[in-house]
């Protein structure tokens, strides 16, 4: 969708995206709908459903929620501002309703962002759980660093693709651009092996 809202055929990746995968279960207590009081509920729905919200907000604005106090500098939330993607993958309510199960996928061309939105996220997650009288547990199920594409060869493919993109359209104004890859690539698993 990058490369269609800018109006190109083609870019140049300039990096894969790093990826956490957590697994969030939230445990409550099960009550009858109708006469368990609201201040007396234990309802993990309703506290996984504010994570979730939590997680939106975050990873749509991390500036206005990663702190400066050593967990993150300015260059690293503006980094974040143009790469942070997150979401929520799945959700389960098994065995029953007292228990609500969620991952969560997290991916950022900057990995150290990438561990102070999940630093910053899981304090908020076990907040909720505190004030919601419910107990969490967040585990981690995968990780991956980022990869940043060797620059001599992004330039060279810039160029590549801008020739290309004369031959086809004739003249152009704009650069070729240049972005990173959210999804992750055989590519991660080789970087190591190339320069």
């Amino acid at each position: 969708p990058v490369l269609e809202q800018v109006g190109f055929p083609l870019g140049v990746v300039k990096g894969i995206a790093g990826q956490t995968r957590l697994k969030v279960t939230v445990r409550g207590s099960q009550g009858h709908a109708g006469t368990v009081p609201m201040s007396m509920r234990q309802d993990p729905m309703a506290a996984a459903a504010e994570q979730i919200v939590v997680l939106e907000s975050l990873c749509k604005h991390p500036e206005e929620y990663l702190s400066y106090d050593g967990h993150c500098s300015d260059s690293t939330v503006k980094s974040l501002s143009s790469s942070l993607v997150c979401t929520v993958g799945e959700i389960s309510t098994w065995p029953s309703a007292s228990n609500v199960t969620y991952t969560v996928d997290i991916r950022a061309i900057d990995d150290l962002g990438r561990e102070a939105v999940i630093y910053d996220l899981s304090k908020q997650i076990y907040q909720i759980c505190d004030k919601r009288s419910v107990s969490c547990i967040i585990e981690h199920k995968h990780d991956a660093g980022a990869v940043i594409c060797d620059s001599d060869l992004s330039s060279q493919l810039k160029s590549a693709a801008y020739s290309a993109l004369k031959k086809m359209e004739g003249d152009i104004q704009d650069e070729v651009p240049t972005l990173m890859s959210g999804a992750g690539h055989d590519a991660m698993a080789i970087s190591h092996l190339t320069k």
